[in-house]
């Protein structure tokens, strides 16, 4: 049997090696290996040089290359090297490896042909090896971006390293107890059957590139039938397409004269190479030929793959690429990702059993109802945000749904929720009740009866200023309740007047900030409180419309918004009832919850929310947008609020279900929030940014910095020397925005013009 794959010594250093069973078994049970992966393990990820460490640390391990057999030249080069008939699956972040491999049906393994499934050096990823699955008898094996795929998709993994096909990917060796699962065979040996399949792979049978003077890049002739759907197309664009686009960038537009042919060639072949899987027989298929001999191309390639590679695809190939992959259409703006896209995550015990007899399409209206709910009830929680400042579990919900479409369904189970503070306030009731009862009887006498300071705390939201801070004051830092099943109710009251108060009201009971008013008068209320209340609304689009109106003054990117689906012409949707051992369950929780108190920690929170604060700010500037970056801010406190909520009912532990249920909310509220108000937030802070500075166009900063007449290149160099990302999809995303914000148009040729 001849090996299947070679190893080497480190991954900057050594000769590819063929890799036996027994070397195989000596690098895993090496002891230097394990010292590397424990000291790695014992690194903390919080600290400011984790990264450079733990890298540092691992170009220390010997290394195997799963896509390669060998290496014709001794040197780990994609162009030399004889394919395995491996794929390699490398999966990041994932928070506990050992329990995702234990939650696996291990029959999925052998039935998808893996040969590996181990833990990273780095402790928090997997690197799953997989057989390639022969083909149809023209293409051989399946390539191994097919192979991924379909492993992933077995798997059920969602995100994978997409760009883990290069022949001469390397993956760091790690200890016995790291692997999972293995396939000694499969893995380190050739099977004869294969054997005689995989050296033909890369023989790509083309007809010969015939040269025209009109046209040479489309003149390229390709056989088809020889060649797969893989080798002619890139991420779905063919690579003629991409290369004609490449000699536009280049100024080859009308193709290569004698003369300057090698030096065309070879620019192609340089940048053509990062998305030919740097493989000399594809690159000669793809690129045009310029009347060059097979030989004169064979030689420019190989001496292209050869050159240093950068990390990411070269600034000028991304620009191509984004002219390529998608047409700005007039009036169309690159979609926000949609909020029902977000699968739910896993959840806390009491959710599980809150939403398990809804349908699916209302699981997530009812987790985002139920938190004002449930931060009334564990009302004496105290805790640190990121900025180190106290907060509460202080919350405000909107469930916006059209007319008859189910959206009482919330009721049944926050009465059941609400059993405690409805209990209390029906003492508190009864209380104020005999207080009013004795000051009538008492109306002309001395002795006034004593205010209890009776104080319930769940009051709809029909009331009135003064009985609400007066409310606010005989709670003591008690959350009050307020929820509205008809949003037009307080669409009413801002019709009376009342409206400016109870919004600031609102507005600073989302950060518990102090509100007073003091008047002449002894009718009205006089007080000067923290302001602890919670939230929840329901009502129709239009009357969440009126509601939300004005959205400067900051309520809406305050609160939680859940849409849920239209029924027009379905069928009535079916909640089922909860038994009577659910009942009882979901209202054991509640008092649970209400007898929470104190102040609590956890770090991990923390981390999290910063970690997708990170992302979402990136997100904000590859767009450009300012509406972005205002409203991530918002959902990452609630994404946090959220997160301590679900820590209290893991039993105050910090598992992988909080973790996730923080990152779900924060991203729950970000989309929706950007759905319902980003367009028009964006072009208010626009119309801000304009009066502040004087100047049109200055809130698109970088559109100022662009010439009256630019193209889609012009753009992608100044971004990418801003540090801003160039992808197609941020590219693309920007000058959409642009274009619906009446920015931009284009002009007669393709290009872009400012508009005044």
């Amino acid at each position: 049997m001849q090996n299947r794959i070679c190893y080497q010594d480190k991954v900057n250093s050594g000769t590819p090696l063929p890799l036996t069973k027994e070397k195989w078994d000596e690098l895993i049970d090496s002891p230097a290996v394990k010292n590397i992966c424990e000291r790695i393990a014992a690194l903390d990820p919080t600290d400011g040089d984790y990264n450079d460490r733990k890298q540092t640390l691992k170009r220390r391990l010997p290394v195997i290359i799963p896509h390669a057999q060998s290496f014709a030249n001794g040197k780990r080069l994609s162009a030399d090297a004889a394919p395995s008939g491996l794929a390699l699956l490398d999966v990041d972040h994932v928070d506990d490896p050992r329990a995702w491999f234990n939650s696996q049906d291990t029959h999925v393994f052998s039935d998808n042909r893996i040969c590996l499934v181990a833990i990273t050096a780095s402790g928090h990823g997997l690197r799953i090896i997989g057989e390639r699955l022969p083909g149809s008898p023209q293409n051989g094996l399946e390539s191994i971006e097919a192979a991924q795929l379909r492993i992933a998709t077995a798997l059920a993994v969602k995100e994978y390293d997409a760009v883990t096909k290069d022949l001469a990917r390397a993956s760091y060796i790690v200890p016995r107890d790291y692997i999972l699962w293995i396939d000694d065979s499969a893995l380190l040996e050739m099977p004869e059957t294969l054997s005689l399949i995989v050296p033909t792979e890369r023989r790509i049978a083309i007809t010969p590139h015939i040269e025209s003077h009109n046209d040479p890049i489309n003149d390229q002739m390709v056989n088809d039938q020889m060649v797969n759907d893989q080798m002619v197309n890139y991420r779905g664009i063919p690579y003629n397409n991409i290369v004609n686009q490449l000699m536009l960038a280049i100024g080859s537009a009308d193709g290569a004269i004698p003369g300057e042919r090698n030096t065309v060639y070879f620019t192609l072949a340089n940048y053509m190479r990062y998305i030919c899987d740097f493989n000399a027989d594809l690159l000669l298929a793809v690129l045009p030929d310029f009347g060059l001999s097979e030989q004169e191309r064979r030689q420019v390639i190989t001496s292209a793959i050869g050159r240093p590679r950068r990390l990411q695809l070269p600034v000028i190939l991304q620009s191509t690429l984004a002219l390529c992959e998608k047409e700005v259409h007039d009036g169309e703006q690159t979609p926000l990702e949609k909020s029902t896209a977000l699968p739910l995550p896993q959840l806390p015990p009491l959710l599980r059993l809150i939403c398990r007899r809804l349908p699916e399409d209302y699981r997530a209206a009812m987790i985002i109802a139920s938190l004002p709910v449930l931060g009334t009830l564990a009302t004496r929680i105290r805790f640190e945000y990121l900025d180190r400042q106290e907060q509460s579990l202080s919350f405000f919900a909107c469930i916006t749904a059209p007319a008859a479409s189910g959206k009482s369904f919330i009721r049944k189970p926050l009465d059941l929720l609400l059993t405690p503070i409805n209990e209390q306030d029906a003492v508190e009731r009864e209380k104020e009740q005999a207080y009013k009862d004795k000051l009538r009887a008492s109306k002309n006498s001395k002795n006034q009866p004593e205010d209890p300071r009776a104080c319930p705390r769940n009051n709809g939201v029909a009331i009135s200023i003064a009985k609400l801070l007066q409310l606010l004051t005989y709670a003591e830092g008690k959350h009050l309740i307020g929820i509205g099943e008809e949003m037009d109710t307080l669409v009413k009251s801002e019709r009376a007047g009342v409206w400016s108060q109870k919004s600031d009201i609102y507005r600073l009971a989302f950060d518990n900030a102090e509100y007073g008013q003091a008047y002449m008068s002894d009718a009205s209320f006089n007080a000067h409180i923290k302001v602890y209340y919670n939230l929840l609304l329901t009502g129709t689009p239009n009357s969440m419309k009126r509601f939300f109106k004005d959205i400067e003054n900051g309520l809406a990117t305050r609160v939680c918004f859940a849409q849920l689906p239209d029924t027009s012409f379905t069928k009535i949707p079916v909640f089922a009832p909860y038994t009577e051992a659910e009942k009882a369950e979901i209202i054991r929780w509640a008092r649970r919850l209400d007898a929470e108190q104190g102040t609590i920690d956890c770090p991990q929170i923390g981390t999290t929310i910063a970690d997708w604060l990170e992302r979402k700010r990136q997100q904000a500037i590859d767009a450009d947008s300012h509406a972005m970056d205002t409203l991530r801010r918002r959902a990452a406190v609630i994404g946090f609020r959220a997160g301590m909520l679900c820590y209290l009912l893991e039993n105050h532990k910090f598992t992988k279900t909080v973790g996730q249920f923080a990152e779900w909310v924060a991203e729950y509220v970000f989309r929706n929030q950007m759905e319902l108000w980003g367009e028009q937030m964006e072009l208010e802070l626009t119309r801000s940014l304009e009066i502040v500075s004087g100047e049109k166009g200055t809130a698109s900063s970088l559109l100022s910095l662009l010439p009256a007449e630019f193209t889609t290149g012009d753009l992608i160099k100044l971004r990418a020397r801003k540090g801003q990302s160039v992808t197609p999809t941020s590219i693309n995303s920007l000058l959409c925005r642009w274009r619906k914000l009446a920015r931009i148009d284009k002009t007669a040729d393709g290009n872009w013009k400012r508009l005044k």
